[in-house]
């Protein structure tokens, strides 16, 4: 047989890809038998959506791929070699780029009137963008805790998918996620080994700039009394937190907190400049994963307004409940409330050169 040679259009499987944008009839109970478009901008619905699909495929290839790099699953040895943080990095980088590409793209669907939604919005009752499994998949492969997810009618959100749906679904859940993957790759930073004492002189310092920031609040001509007396209370409050941030809780979340606040103090040493980035990139992509979900919500509320949901949510109320409360990283975004200065530590780590072995093992 001939080989054949390779086209532009062979190679992307267009005469498939483009054969796929009119929507099943669901009279005959065949997916394959489609209908017309109802109306014109019901093909801008349809391909708005498959390419939000097409580019969450990607997130999810490179999520999983910076993932297996930081992480190591199934891996006895999961030391991390030097030249791996800077494609986790990229991988990291491009996520929060297709995030932020995507929710530009909600100013090409309001380019349709509500109107026009309207007159096809019925047909696609009961289905909704909540059953998107690829969307599920991405919030559990970058971390999202389960405990902290809002249900749907009482249900857990994978009661509305099908079965053969969820097995992804249940993949991902089985797998370590990118947050465990950083986290547990922050604990294994020897801060205590390259800085003796790194916890306990950081918590003093610490505690020195907070009672600065008071004092300098304390004579703020703009504050009433009790907003003062409100603000000292505040910063006392601070450096109790702050203690319990580093000093209580789960051992590897403590040395993950303690690691965070290392890197980024000492940045500018060249063996933490790569974790420093690897840091910036996860909060990055957190960071575009959450205005995604934000801007969905206003996206959705100017073509709906207050309307229940398709799949019968509250709609934009469920949405901003979501873009509100989901994290992933929260905890480690929460210690950047903490950073100070590097000024107010010692200039450098006393061992720097302890950290080779971490960060080229």
């Amino acid at each position: 047989m001939t080989k054949r040679s390779p086209s532009y259009h062979t190679y992307l499987q267009l005469d498939r890809l483009l054969d796929c944008q009119l929507p099943p009839s669901f009279e005959t109970g065949s997916d394959l038998d489609t209908r017309e478009l109802l109306h014109h901008e019901e093909l801008l619905f349809i391909v708005m959506h498959q390419t939000i699909e097409l580019w969450f495929k990607l997130v999810l290839a490179d999520l999983e791929a910076a993932r297996d790099l930081i992480g190591r699953p199934g891996e006895r040895d999961r030391q991390v070699p030097e030249d791996d943080i800077p494609r986790a990095c990229s991988y990291l980088h491009r996520g929060a780029e297709l995030f932020r590409h995507l929710t530009g793209q909600f100013t090409i669907i309001e380019t349709m009137a509500p109107l026009h939604f309207l007159s096809f919005r019925d047909q696609l009752i009961p289905s909704s963008g909540f059953q998107s499994w690829q969307f599920r998949e991405l919030e559990v492969l970058a971390g999202l805790p389960e405990a902290e997810r809002i249900n749907f009618e009482g249900k857990p959100y994978f009661a509305h998918m099908e079965p053969e749906r969820r097995a992804g679904i249940d993949r991902r859940m089985k797998e370590m996620s990118l947050r465990e993957a950083v986290v547990d790759w922050l604990a294994r930073t020897p801060v205590e080994e390259a800085f003796p004492g790194f916890v306990d002189t950081f918590l003093e310092a610490h505690a020195r700039y907070i009672d600065e920031q008071a004092a300098h609040q304390a004579r703020n001509p703009n504050l009433a009394p009790e907003q003062t007396a409100a603000i000292r209370g505040r910063f006392e409050r601070a450096k109790d937190e702050a203690r319990a941030f580093f000093r209580e809780g789960d051992e590897t979340l403590r040395r993950a907190h303690a690691a965070f606040v290392f890197i980024s103090t000492y940045r500018r040493e060249p063996l933490l400049r790569w974790p420093y980035a690897l840091l910036e990139r996860a909060l990055e992509f957190e960071e575009h994963f959450r205005l995604f979900r934000f801007r969905h919500a206003r996206m959705v509320e100017r073509m709906i307004g207050l309307r229940v949901g398709s799949g019968g949510s509250t709609g934009v109320e469920y949405l901003d409940a979501t873009a509100g409360k989901y994290r992933i990283f929260g905890d480690l975004l929460h210690s950047v409330s903490y950073l100070i200065e590097g000024a107010r530590l010692p200039v450098e780590p006393p061992r720097p050169d302890i950290l080779r072995f971490r960060y080229q093992g």
